[in-house]
């Protein structure tokens, strides 16, 4: 089911692995991102998901501003609404690989746990090990 779709991200429920999917398609500019993240967040809501897919191999790298909101906003508030586990497909760009990585880094919250990988078969895999 299709939540959002935008030039740079779809935002569905796939329901096969019980999960909201986030598949980036380019570049998001700030204003972009930000709505994306947010309509990620009514969906999860919605279908009181626990789990969250982040498929970024084809986004393009955040700057530091959007960085610092996602771990202080959007992360905390996506946990508030019962998302327990995010994976992410990390992005095929180097920079925009380090881009995420370096703010994943960042992000201390002890209810919610992350984990990286270079494909959508493993990210699956784990999110659905999780029960």
């Amino acid at each position: 089911m299709i939540h959002l779709d935008e030039r740079w991200v779809t935002i569905s429920w796939e329901a096969d692995i019980q999960a909201v999917l986030l598949e980036w398609k380019g570049f998001a500019d700030s204003k972009e991102l930000r709505s994306s993240l947010d309509a990620a967040i009514d969906l999860a809501h919605r279908k009181k998901a626990t789990r969250c897919l982040g498929d970024c191999r084809r986004a393009g790298p955040t700057s530091q501003d959007d960085q610092r909101w996602a771990n202080e906003s959007w992360l905390p508030r996506v946990a508030a609404h019962g998302v327990r586990r995010i994976a992410y497909v990390l992005p095929r760009s180097a920079v925009a690989r380090m881009s995420l990585t370096r703010a994943l880094a960042r992000f201390d919250g002890h209810e919610l746990v992350q984990a990286q990988f270079d494909g959508i078969d493993e990210a699956r895999a784990w999110l659905i090990s999780a029960g």
